[in-house]
């Protein structure tokens, strides 16, 4: 049971905005850019990761909603599944569906750790995506069945040069998501929002699909 926010977003080109990546300066080691907690930077992404990072957090949010009835159940299988713990998933799950498709990829990962990079689920593929294209993420949620939820919806904080931005709209447009500002945290930055992690894993697939047609996003010529 995926959880749904019912919120309305915005996915006009945000053309009042301040465009451009950070400084490499800018950019802290233990803060990241926007002066966000418990974030680290995303290095250069290629096309053939973003799409790896994007099949497989499809197949565990496809396992946590097909095993989920509630979006308690959700939170904690969706938990589980990010860091790859048994122990996050509801008491006695495991002792009643030990045969169980979710139980055993997450057992299969419990060696290696988080299988999306310490990202959460539904943010994890859309943020390699936005890194292939070039794009800065600085933060991200996919937002928390809890009153402790630090953003109300799922939401990425990205920067980027203003051509990708135009690269990006039509795309955001079609998957059901939309622009934010974000530069109260940061100057250039701005967020993509959705009502649900469907929205992004489907601009996710979009953005990976469209850039593999047209090639690199390259700078308008009245830049």
């Amino acid at each position: 049971m995926i959880p749904t926010v019912d919120v309305d977003v915005d996915p006009a080109f945000p053309a009042d905005l301040t465009m451009g990546l950070p400084d490499e300066e800018d950019v802290a080691e233990d803060e990241g850019y926007g002066c966000f907690r418990d974030v680290w930077t995303i290095e250069e992404v290629s096309r053939d990761e973003a799409i790896s990072m994007i099949e497989g957090e499809r197949r565990l949010v496809t396992l946590v909603d097909q095993a989920s009835r509630t979006h308690a159940e959700f939170e904690a299988m969706a938990r589980a599944a990010e860091t790859a713990e048994l122990g996050y998933l509801p008491a006695g799950y495991v002792a009643q569906h030990p045969n169980s498709e979710l139980v055993r990829v997450l057992g299969d990962n419990a060696e290696d750790g988080s299988p999306l990079d310490a990202l959460e689920l539904g943010v994890a593929g859309l943020s390699y995506a936005l890194a292939s294209v070039g794009c800065f993420t600085a933060a991200s949620c996919r937002s928390h069945c809890a009153d402790d939820s630090w953003s109300d919806r799922p939401v990425i904080f990205f920067a980027a040069e203003r051509p990708t931005v135009e690269w990006l709209t039509p795309l955001v447009r079609q998957s059901g998501c939309g622009y934010a500002d974000g530069s109260s945290r940061g100057d250039r930055l701005l967020t993509v929002e959705a009502p649900s992690i469907t929205n992004f894993m489907d601009l996710a697939n979009r953005i990976v699909q469209q850039a593999e047609q047209q090639g690199p996003v390259k700078p308008s010529t009245d830049v």
